[in-house]
């Protein structure tokens, strides 16, 4: 089997429209649709990706998260009192 290098030299020394062949070709492969458990809804691995990456940051304390009152302000806008 050839190494990493290998390959990506191969790919590197294609014709442009064959490198851009394959990067959609790869990009089915990599990001398929995930279906969410007992759900009908389908999340994308990018979405799923940015959540958990969210989340770590989160847990992590590079972001502080937003308030209640800010988040009851999105959700419900000015109808709150």
């Amino acid at each position: 089997m050839p190494t990493y290098n290998e390959v990506l030299n191969q790919v590197q020394s294609l014709p442009s429209k064959d490198q851009i062949r394959l990067l959609e070709e790869l990009k089915k492969i990599v990001y398929h649709p995930v279906e969410v458990e007992g759900d009908d809804e389908v999340i994308s691995v990018e979405e799923i990706a940015e959540s958990e990456a969210a989340l770590q940051d989160y847990l992590a304390g590079r972001d502080s998260g937003i308030s209640s009152k800010e988040l009851k302000s999105k959700l419900f806008g000015d109808k709150i009192g």
